[in-house]
């Protein structure tokens, strides 16, 4: 029973990582790094001003960044895994 528990957790845990590894941008922050989603909030603001808004990275962030971005909502629920977050980077002002 032991192995049995041991085999499954190591299972859910290699499922449950990224797949893509978070790439380094010119200024040195990494992508899908805390630091990265505060540049794409000064970007693309989500909040409203008092703190409140989506969490950095949850479905409903994804939807209002891509509303900010091209100024009208997706057809269906934006992606938001690494790949997407990438587009985002690509549209990110250099600085």
């Amino acid at each position: 029973m032991r192995i049995v528990f041991v085999v499954l957790s190591t299972v859910l845990l290699i499922a449950c990582q990224q797949t893509t590894k978070p790439t380094d941008r010119d200024d040195g922050i990494i992508v899908g790094s805390t630091a990265w989603y505060e540049k794409v909030e000064q970007t693309y603001p989500t909040s409203d001003g008092q703190g409140h808004g989506p969490d950095y990275g949850s479905q409903e962030w994804c939807d209002v960044v891509y509303f900010r971005m091209h100024g009208e909502h997706a057809s269906e629920p934006v992606p938001c895994n690494a790949e997407w977050f990438e587009y985002v980077d690509s549209k990110l002002p250099a600085n």
